[in-house]
């Protein structure tokens, strides 16, 4: 877009014509500004000259209401019934424009008439007026530079022209209403416009409620993944629970396989056939003894009966066997009881040496804990007696202490006086000698001149005749008498009634004086006063006497007594204890604690020695049971033996056995036959056979039961845990687990979601923005390289001025943000900014005005003639009022300085 524009002003700026202002401030008369430039206009003036006030007049002309009484400001310095008033005549869009203004006063006004048809008053013009030029009025009070919109970008206050941003916010929608002539009713409407920018901080919102700005989780998002979190670990717990409980539930499985299959082959009872065959071994044995019988009974009467016999002689055999037997196992017993008993002696011997030192460590421990006694008693005496001497010489400080308070405060109270009574006494004396000075004020003076030796007698009321003699003078306040010799008497009534009302205050005053004196039992004032004195002073010395006690008995006499009885009584105590002790030994004591030690390791070993005691007492009662066992199976084996019917039958079996001599040998032969073929059948092996057969099917039956009870116990637990309902648990924790996840998901979806949606219209909103900064950065890039050659000022999304990048001195880029600049070039920055925004509002038909009021003065004069370049090409286009105190500074700007004087 060409820049370019000539002097030549477009139908649709603004032209402020003329400007008159009548008492406001120093303009109390009628002041006027004529002949206004459509282009760049320059009025100078020194300080006070009225510049501002000008500038202060064409604002209050627009942005203060009419009947605003916050413009009091306005009026003359001590005028206060002064109308401020303010006329301009200006044309926009090509149509002539009067506003007349009055403020304050009984009738403020506001008349406008555009063109030569419509007149518009009150506040109807001034809504007219704002809704023209963009910008609002205060509800209420004054106007406030959030109310001013364009003409508070583009009216520049004295000392403002660095502060752009607030400016440019407040007049950000009048500006997105003029981007919108260049790109259209969409784009303005857009997520760059400040409606977009709600919708785009509510979705941000949104979004922070569940993600940082990292990106991290956060509220409800954070609380949903730590419950998947806590639902997983509890369902993890809950899993090995119900593992725990099915691996039970497959043991007790098993067992009960093995029970049943025990239950149903019956192991035990596949031994009874061997149990069984071996009883009937042990019976065939017998079986063939009598069969031995019954052959010799088949074979020969002798020899049946030489059978019988030989086989009652082999009975008596093995029954004397038997007791031979259980003898020999007597004897075995017998052999181990020795041992026992040698054993339990051993023990019995190692138990009373350490039961003796358990003793003597014990007496030790007491003996130690005696003396510790002995030693604290001993120390506690002496802190005793320590504290009995030091509260001994306490009590007598303190007494003597209280004896000094004592007689102070005797003293004090001899002659009491109060200083209220003192005070009542002053007053009184002072009443006393004001009547007495009152009355000798109102007293009647008798002069007096006589000639030597003469004398005459003054005799007042109740007082003796006074002489008076050659000159004097006396004053009379009662009536008195004066003689004359040899002429009579004189009588002399000073004061009338005045004198008589003085009297009477003074003898009222009097009275109560010596009333008070009395009362204190003083002379005069003056007694008070020395006893008063002497009152204080014992009353200090009794404060430094107080002090002293309360060093010496802090918590009183009685409290010192009492810690010196209790002083003594514990010396007493320590004493009549350390009396009662026994008598301390020659040799030292062990610590208690190495006493204690001692006693602990004693009774460790007397611990084990009673521990082997009793364990070799229970082996040695268990080997005489086992003798006493033994000894009562021989006595049983050994009974038969003993039988006298056995002796005679074994008798008599012999001499029957001796009368078949002859059939002895043959008989021998058979007897021995069969009882070699009895003996190869080893009845004890079948008796082992029985035992050991016997011993397997009872384990057998013993583990099956005991397999019973562990099912019993094993179904116990697992109906207890069933009742828990961890199955049902793990289900329900499973289903927790499953919602909290889809809780999780769908949080992270939404929270995935808004992010996305934020940075999509974050960069829409870029994108927009960017379209809507072209036209305002293409304005502000014509007048900054003027200012700044190869310098970029980049326009933020507020449409304010924001990253400047430039070449420094030695050529290289640098960069830095508008609000980082030094003053001087913030200022300058600010108007290229507004001199952008006021081509901006041009090209969008809006009207503009460019008020600078004593710009510029913080820059160099390099900075200078740079910008009266760019302030100069911005004239071409717009109406430019520049009001300086320096004059002399901008003579070359092509147009005549017009001088303001007031």
């Amino acid at each position: 877009m060409s820049m370019g524009m000539g002097m030549s002003m477009s139908k649709n700026g603004m032209h402020l014509t003329r400007l008159r202002v009548e008492q406001v401030r120093q303009f109390r008369q009628p002041f006027e500004l004529t002949d206004i430039s459509a282009g760049l206009n320059i009025f100078s003036g020194p300080n006070e000259a009225g510049k501002s006030t000008l500038v202060r007049a064409i604002r209050a002309a627009f942005f203060e209401r009419y009947r605003s009484k916050a413009v009091d400001d306005l009026r003359p310095w001590g005028d206060s019934a002064a109308t401020p008033t303010v006329t301009l005549d200006f044309v926009v869009d090509g149509q002539a424009h009067l506003l007349v203004k009055t403020f304050l006063g009984s009738k403020p006004r506001c008349d406008l008439r555009i063109g030569n048809n419509t007149s518009l008053d009150g506040a109807e013009a001034e809504d007219h007026l704002a809704q023209v030029f963009g910008y609002g009025f205060a509800g209420k009070g004054a106007s406030k530079t959030e109310h001013w919109g364009i003409p508070g970008l583009l009216w520049v206050e004295q000392g403002t022209g660095q502060e752009l941003r607030e400016a440019a916010a407040f007049a950000r929608e009048h500006l997105h209403d003029a981007l919108q002539s260049r790109l259209g009713e969409a784009a303005a409407n857009s997520v760059a416009s400040s409606g977009g920018d709600a919708v785009l901080a509510t979705l941000l919102a949104q979004r922070s409620e569940l993600l940082t700005p990292t990106g991290k989780p956060r509220a409800e998002l954070d609380d949903a993944q730590h419950r998947v979190a806590t639902a997983r670990a509890e369902l993890s717990v809950l899993a090995m629970l119900v593992q725990t409980y099915q691996a039970d539930v497959d043991r007790l499985a098993d067992l009960r396989r093995q029970h049943a299959h025990d239950a149903a082959d019956k192991p035990w009872d596949a031994l009874q056939a061997p149990l069984q065959a071996a009883r009937s071994k042990l019976l065939e044995l017998g079986q063939s003894e009598q069969q031995l019988a019954d052959a010799r009974t088949r074979h020969a009467q002798l020899e049946q009966q030489y059978q019988l016999l030989l086989n009652q002689l082999d009975g008596f055999a093995k029954q004397q066997q038997e007791a031979d037997k259980r003898e020999a196992a007597h004897g075995q017993a017998a052999q181990q009881l020795p041992a026992a008993d040698a054993g339990l002696r051993l023990a019995a011997g190692q138990s009373e040496p350490a039961k003796a030192r358990s003793q003597t460590a014990r007496a030790a421990l007491l003996l130690a804990r005696q003396e510790a006694t002995r030693a604290a008693l001993t120390h506690q005496a002496a802190a005793a007696l320590e504290a009995q001497a030091r509260h001994q010489q306490a009590i007598q400080r303190a007494d003597e202490a209280n004896g000094r308070l004592t007689a102070l405060r005797q003293q004090m109270h001899a002659l009491p006086i109060s200083k209220p009574a003192l005070e009542a006494l002053r007053k009184l004396d002072r009443q006393w000698h004001e009547c007495v000075l009152q009355r000798q004020a109102v007293a009647t003076r008798l002069q007096f001149n006589l000639h030597d030796g003469a004398t005459l007698a003054l005799t007042s009321a109740g007082q003796t005749a006074q002489v008076l003699a050659g000159r004097g003078q006396v004053l009379l306040v009662e009536a008195s008498t004066l003689d004359l010799p040899d002429l009579g008497q004189l009588t002399l009534t000073p004061g009338g009634h005045s004198q008589d009302d003085l009297a009477r205050q003074q003898a009222a005053a009097e009275d109560g004086l010596q009333a008070a004196m009395q009362q204190l039992g003083v002379a005069d004032l003056a007694e008070a006063e020395s006893r008063f004195g002497t009152q204080q002073e014992a009353q200090a010395q009794i404060k430094l006497a107080e002090q002293a006690l309360s060093l010496t008995a802090p918590q009183g006499l009685a409290r010192l007594r009492e810690d010196l009885a209790d002083a003594q009584t514990s010396a007493h105590a320590a004493q009549s204890a350390l009396a009662k002790l026994p008598i301390q030994p020659a040799e030292s004591a062990l610590s208690p604690h190495a006493a204690e030690a001692a006693l602990d390791a004693a009774q460790t070993l007397e611990d084990a020695a009673t521990a082997a005691f009793n364990s070799a007492a229970q082996a040695q009662a268990s080997a005489a049971e086992r003798v006493a066992a033994a000894r009562r199976e021989w006595d049983l084996a050994r009974a038969p033996l003993t039988d006298a019917g056995r002796v005679q039958r074994h008798a008599d079996s012999q001499q029957q056995l001796l009368a078949v001599g002859s059939e002895r040998d043959a008989l021998a032969a058979r007897v021995v036959q069969m009882s070699a073929q009895i003996q190869a059948a080893r009845p004890d092996i079948a008796r082992q056979d029985i035992a050991r057969l016997e011993q397997s099917i009872q384990q057998l039956q013993q583990t099956h039961q005991q397999r019973a009870v562990q099912i019993q116990l094993l179904e116990s637990t697992l109906q207890l845990q069933g009742a828990q309902g961890l199955d049902a648990q793990h289900e329900a924790k499973a289903g927790e687990l499953a919602r909290a996840q889809r809780r999780h998901a769908e949080l992270s979806l939404r929270a995935q979601a808004l992010d996305l949606l934020c940075r999509k219209l974050e960069a829409k909103r870029h994108a927009t923005l960017a379209r809507l900064q072209a036209p305002l950065q293409q304005h502000m890039q014509h007048y900054l390289q003027l200012l700044f050659p190869d310098a970029q000022l980049a326009v933020n999304e507020h449409l304010a001025p924001g990253h400047l990048t430039r070449r420094n001195a030695s050529g290289a880029l640098e960069g830095g943000d508008f609000e980082a600049l030094s003053f001087g070039a913030r200022e300058q920055l600010g108007l290229i900014s507004r001199f952008a925004y006021a081509d901006l509002l041009r090209e969008a038909g809006r009207p503009t005005l460019l008020i600078l009021d004593d710009a510029l003065v913080h820059s160099d004069s390099a900075r200078l003639a740079q910008m009266k370049r760019v302030i100069f090409d911005a004239a071409q286009r717009h109406q430019v009022l520049l009001f300086t105190c320096h004059p002399e500074a901008w003579r070359d700007m092509g147009v005549a300085l017009r001088a303001l004087a007031v």
